[in-house]
């Protein structure tokens, strides 16, 4: 009965490990076809930003909306800023040496760049509150975002 138990043990090993050699195999094979895939080819973005006014209890918070955009690495980003808002803005995210014209209410401006490095870069209105020239809003400094570039 001891021999039957011991060949049982066998056969499980022996399955075991033609188990893992088939993994091991399908793994490696797996790796191999990921870096052999044909290269993505960068897109051109259309997007849009707008100056946002969030208000309650007596109080507005402007912000960029969207607070987020994503590209890939290699993207054209077609960025449309709009300004629906009473106040003065100016959109620049300054990693990429972008900033847009003085955005008057109404006004819009196009921002064109290429996406060419990954990582995470701040957006912001950079033109400092000024009530007397309607510049921007006290929360000046809340107004801001982020461009992730993805790999």
């Amino acid at each position: 009965m001891e021999r039957r138990s011991d060949g049982i043990v066998y056969y499980a090993l022996v399955i075991a490990l033609v188990a893992l050699l088939i993994s091991i195999v399908a793994y490696t094979g797996r790796a191999r076809s990921a870096v052999t895939s044909v290269p993505r080819i960068p897109a051109t973005m259309k997007l849009s930003m707008v100056v946002a006014t969030f208000s309650g209890q007596g109080v507005a918070a402007h912000r960029w909306y969207p607070t987020m955009l994503v590209v890939r690495q290699g993207d054209t980003v077609d960025l449309a800023v709009g300004n629906p808002d009473k106040f003065n803005h100016e959109f620049a995210i300054p990693d990429f040496n972008l900033r847009s014209r003085k955005l008057t209410p109404g006004g819009t401006d196009r921002l064109r760049f290429t996406a060419d490095r990954a990582g995470v870069y701040v957006f912001q209105c950079v033109l400092p509150h000024d009530p007397a020239r309607g510049d921007c809003t006290p929360d000046h400094e809340l107004m801001r975002g982020y461009l992730i570039v993805t790999e």
